[in-house]
Parts: structure tokens; C-alpha cells; sequence
């Protein structure tokens, strides 16, 4: 059984995982599910009775991992701990960056545009699945780095606000 430790929410979570033939057990705290894989990072998981599609990708210390479409990012423990392991992208709100490499598929503001904190703002497709990025805090649009079919990485901020005064 391999055993080993990730940040998630920002609060170290317990998980081990053990292959028997094509089946993945999988436990992270108290829940235990099967993974079956289907194709390169994609897998049909079984809990709670029922059957989700997975997508898995990982980049540097990340994991980014969708359920039928939800987007979940998982962190490996950093050698600051658990307050450094989100990375400074976390507190630039004004900057939004991509979830995951990928393409970005549709942008829908422009510069000027009044946002408000968890208003999509353009979608980027990752392992065949498109992923909303989201404002994280009020503002308006100073800036949109990037076209519709440009490939994006995880590092330059797609779109840079002007942050309301709170």
C-alpha cells in the first residue's frame, strides 16, 4: 500500500492507494472508492454507490482532478508546510490564472468589463473537459493576456483586474 500526505483547502488530508489488476483503491481520510482506468488520465470511479468519470493531470506539485466536471486542485505537501503550499498565485486575486495547461476555448469579457468574485471568465479545455476560470474577487478588467485558441500554461495570469476598494 502506498501511503502519503496532500494539501487540499488548504488542510493537509491522509491518503493511500493500492493496485489490484485493473482496479485502483483509493482511500483520502475515511473514504475509501475504486478507480478503473479508461485511457491516458481519465478513470470511472465507483463510491457512494454510483459510477463518476475522472480526469487526472498532474503539473509540478499539483494535481488537478475533475468529478463529472467539478475541478478539484491537490497540492503535494512544500518544504514550507501547509501555509506556503498554496503558492503566490493564491493572494493575486487581481490576477487570474489558468487551472491546468490547456486551451482556452471561450473568453467572455473584455477589457473594461465590471466583474464580480466567482463570475466565469473565460473556459479553458484540459483532457478533453472545459474548465471555468472564475473571478476570485470584484474588480474590472485591466487586461486579457490571451486569445480564444491560444495554448496557456499555469504560470502567466490570463486576465489582470483592477481591484474594487472594499
Amino acid at each position: 500500500m502506498n501511503k502519503s500526505e496532500f494539501v487540499y483547502n488548504g488542510e493537509m488530508v491522509e491518503s493511500s492507494w493500492e493496485q489490484a489488476g485493473d482496479t485502483i483503491k483509493v482511500t483520502v481520510g475515511e473514504k475509501t472508492f475504486e478507480l478503473q482506468p479508461f485511457g491516458d488520465h481519465h478513470y470511472l470511479a465507483q463510491f457512494n454507490g454510483k459510477k463518476r468519470k475522472v480526469a487526472v493531470v498532474r503539473n509540478k506539485d499539483t494535481y488537478y482532478i475533475d468529478i463529472d466536471s467539478v475541478l478539484l486542485e491537490v497540492r503535494e505537501p512544500s518544504e514550507e508546510g501547509v501555509a506556503g503550499a498554496a503558492g503566490d498565485q493564491a493572494a493575486e486575486k487581481d490576477k487570474v490564472f489558468a487551472p491546468m495547461p490547456g486551451k482556452i476555448v471561450k473568453i467572455m469579457v473584455a477589457v473594461g468589463d465590471d466583474v464580480t468574485e466567482k463570475q466565469h471568465l473565460l473556459i479553458v479545455e484540459a483532457m478533453k473537459m472545459e474548465n471555468p476560470v472564475l473571478a476570485k474577487a470584484n474588480g474590472k478588467v485591466k487586461a486579457v493576456n490571451f486569445e480564444e485558441g491560444d495554448q496557456v500554461d499555469t504560470e502567466t495570469p490570463l486576465i489582470e483586474l483592477e481591484l474594487n476598494e472594499e
